[in-house]
């Protein structure tokens, strides 16, 4: 490690421009709230036909993984909170290519998550509107998804314009709306479940398509469990951080895990197919509106109204997730801005609503484009790959840190050292080299940003660095 960077590592009061507003309540809300929208409502059909009922195994899986890279980003976001989370500590730890391309992978994952549940949230509102495959005001549905999808994005970033507390409010009133929706989703499959009394059957073959199946599904959902890196983009606009930034990192996985294994179970034991199709088989088939098709059949108060209610649910989870990680994107951008890694317009804090609304603008042109541009499936295994990196990075640099740093603050300690962060790091590489044999050509297009960051970073941000580092301080 070198000095300049080893000087990095600062306390949080140090150079804060944000607002730091935002309670344990607000940042629980935003972690739960960016994890419950893409994996439930969005990728569980397409989860389902990979791995079929074993999509519980994923879940609880990815979940355990969540769980390690969680508490390494909880040590981590209370011993060094700032925003931009993850690029942070590898820019402020090792420096160089390598921090520049943490943030430049942290950046690219969350404007492509963006861009996954603006789409997401263009097709449950064409499903409000229309129903599935049907022209909605005049637009065929392909229209006027991207249309929607563009409106989306105009309008949270907006949300998060007007501030952090803002975003906070927000995200609190969405999540915990969707939260009750799908509580009683939960509720009236387990009353389905109660009359029915061969269930179990849905459950045969348990994995139908083998460990393949398990950790192809596992790739496909991964994104469903990366809100904690939101958690910690928060660590500069935090009350009191070194204490809430890992209680809602923690908190916010364990909230999330039982809520996605206990919606997948009743999803599967309590949806019935058309005749001699397996539950697994039909959720795959209607895709990102599986669960709403699933609400229809046992939904308590009807089919229609359970449709209407898991509709809604869907769209305030799409909307909470897309208003989250909408935050994430600008913070990374305007972290990497501040320390001389991207042009010095994009830490511009706005004076009146103390955001950095250019980062936020230019955040918001990229996901657009890639909404525009992409198909579901391909951003979400893109998002996974960048996400996958990101975190083995991070357990690197925590295993550094705990060697060459033991006197730092550690308001929280991750445990198993260095068992912990090792297990994490084969668990990541190797559900990111299963990727490539689900969607090789979002490897292409992730490989493609990391060659663009290496020579942004050797003809630009580079010599940047440097002339900032011989600059005399006045």
């Amino acid at each position: 490690m070198s000095d300049e960077a080893r000087n990095n590592i600062r306390p949080d009061h140090d150079e804060v421009e944000l607002t730091r507003d935002m309670t344990l309540f607000q940042i629980l809300m935003i972690g739960v709230g960016a994890m419950i929208g893409a994996g439930i409502f969005v990728l569980t059909g397409t989860a389902s036909g990979e791995a079929g009922p074993a999509v519980l195994v994923a879940f609880l899986l990815n979940g355990l993984i969540a769980f390690m890279t969680g508490s390494i980003y909880a040590e981590l976001g209370a011993m060094m909170p700032a925003a931009g989370g993850g690029y942070v500590w590898i820019h402020r730890s090792v420096g160089g290519l390598p921090g520049f391309l943490a943030g430049w992978i942290s950046w690219f994952g969350h404007s492509v998550a963006c861009s996954l549940y603006a789409v997401a949230f263009a097709h449950y509102t064409a499903a409000a509107l229309a129903g599935p495959h049907e022209p909605v005001l005049g637009m065929p549905p392909e229209v006027f998804s991207k249309v929607a999808a563009v409106f989306s994005i105009a309008l949270f970033g907006y949300i998060n314009f007007r501030g952090a507390s803002e975003t906070g409010k927000a995200e609190a009133v969405v999540t915990i709306g969707k939260l009750i929706v799908l509580g009683l989703f939960v509720l009236s499959g387990f009353l389905v479940l109660k009359d029915r009394p061969h269930w179990q059957q849905q459950f045969q073959p348990f994995a139908p398509n083998g460990l393949t199946g398990i950790f192809g599904a596992m790739g496909v959902i991964f994104i469903a469990f990366q809100g904690y890196e939101i958690v910690a983009q928060s660590g500069e606009e935090v009350v009191n951080p070194k204490r809430n930034v890992p209680k809602a990192i923690l908190w916010s996985v364990g909230v999330v895990l039982v809520v996605y294994l206990l919606v997948a179970f009743v999803s599967i034991a309590a949806v019935t197919g058309p005749e001699g199709t397996p539950s697994w088989r039909y959720l795959d088939s209607l895709k990102e509106l599986g669960i709403v098709e699933a609400a229809r059949q046992f939904m308590i108060g009807g089919p229609v109204f359970g449709r209407l209610l898991l509709l809604i649910g869907g769209l305030f989870s799409t909307a909470s997730a897309l208003n989250a990680t909408i935050y994430s994107s600008s913070r990374v951008a305007y972290a990497m801005s501040r320390d001389a890694n991207l042009p010095d317009s994009l830490s511009a804090i706005h004076p009146a609503t103390r955001t950095p609304h250019v980062a936020l603008v230019v955040s918001l042109v990229i996901i657009a484009a890639m909404a525009i541009l992409l198909p579901l499936e391909t951003v979400a295994s893109a998002a996974d790959i960048m996400f996958l990196l990101l975190f083995v990075a991070i357990a690197g640099v925590a295993l550094v840190l705990r060697k060459r740093r033991p006197d730092a603050d550690r308001a929280f300690k991750a445990p198993w050292f260095p068992v912990l962060p090792i297990v994490a790091v084969l668990c990541q590489f190797g559900l990111a080299a299963h990727l490539f044999s689900f969607s090789p050509i979002s490897w292409l297009v992730s490989g493609g940003w990391l060659v663009a960051g290496g020579i942004i970073f050797f003809t630009y941000s580079r010599r940047r660095q440097l002339a900032r580092a011989h600059t005399p301080v006045a």
